[in-house]
């Protein structure tokens, strides 16, 4: 096949937190590239995911999802870094996505994304997830609202963590790429460095394992990837606290906690790797890390946002 007869394109999935953007993506990808936790701000910085679809014909097109950090408020430096990333990725953006959870009512947040993005944006589309969890004459009732406060250019109800309507999505998107050729390989699900997405994982299994005890500021940094003579990996994490009260919850009682997280992430990496994974974490007191311009520009966050 010609390459020029491909398509391929990026979408920009925008949403207020746990509106359900991370799991949105790797339901369309059909793999784990970004991250999913009940903690608000569980995203913290851009994340392509690549999906590539097939026609009938076998032609190719290739929709490069960027899940984006949940747009709020921001206070603190790291979350305006976050919420500045967000924005960053819309202008260059073939198709935009607003998605919201219908089983939470629109709240003036959402309204003031939404009222962003289509300054922006003269074509929006609007993804309403979680429908499973709301009557239909509920679900009417919100796709009425939505009619009214802006034209979208398409409507879309899907639950993300079953599957439905993800199908419909895929291919509208698919359709919409402009003609291009592809731009990675089709076996390619993410343009994140596998150390990058491996500390992502990790980080997740903190979050959902560890829950309110968790503080939100920690980070997970890849420090070592060996690939051995058997193929499998050694990889070694460290955990980052910007609290010395910190690290007896994360390590938990006689380590009870780590280990557990440990097992988790090493299964993940596991299916998503293809191999024997030994992975080795370490918990490390660093006072005010979010302060650390490095830690910014290691995962692509602009420090002085």
């Amino acid at each position: 096949m010609n390459k020029l007869e491909s398509k391929s394109g990026f979408v920009n999935i925008l949403g207020v937190p746990n509106s359900g953007k991370s799991t949105l993506i790797n339901k369309l990808v059909g793999k784990k590239v970004s991250i999913v936790s009940h903690k608000v701000q569980t995203t913290r910085f851009c994340i392509r995911g690549i999906c590539t679809y097939s026609f009938k014909d076998l032609s190719k097109s290739q929709i490069i999802l960027i899940d984006t950090p949940g747009i709020f408020s921001a206070k603190r430096r790291l979350d305006k870094a976050m919420v500045s990333a967000a924005w960053s990725e819309l202008k260059h953006s073939d198709k935009v996505i607003f998605i919201h959870d219908v089983s939470k009512s629109i709240k003036n947040n959402s309204l003031n994304v939404m009222k962003e993005i289509f300054k922006i944006k003269k074509k929006v589309i609007l993804v309403l997830n979680k429908i499973d969890l709301l009557t239909k004459h509920k679900l009417l009732k919100q796709i009425s609202h939505f009619k009214e406060l802006y034209d979208f250019e398409k409507v879309f109800l899907v639950s993300a963590k079953n599957g439905s309507g993800c199908d419909q999505l895929i291919e509208f998107l698919a359709m919409s790429m402009p003609s291009h050729p592809l731009m990675y390989d089709d076996n390619t699900i993410s343009d994140l460095p596998l150390s990058i997405l491996a500390s992502e994982i990790t980080r997740e299994k903190l979050f959902k394992n560890l829950n309110k005890e968790l503080p939100y500021n920690l980070m997970v940094e890849t420090e070592k990837w060996d690939i051995r003579s058997d193929k499998s990996i050694n990889i070694q994490q460290t955990i980052f606290v910007n609290k010395s009260s910190h690290k007896p919850i994360i390590l938990g009682k006689a380590g009870q906690n780590i280990k557990r997280i440990c097992i988790l992430a090493r299964k993940d990496l596991e299916k998503l790797l293809n191999c024997k994974i030994h992975l080795f974490l370490f918990v490390k007191f660093k006072k005010n890390w979010m302060e650390d311009s490095s830690k910014y520009s290691s995962i692509g966050l602009n420090y002085n946002a």
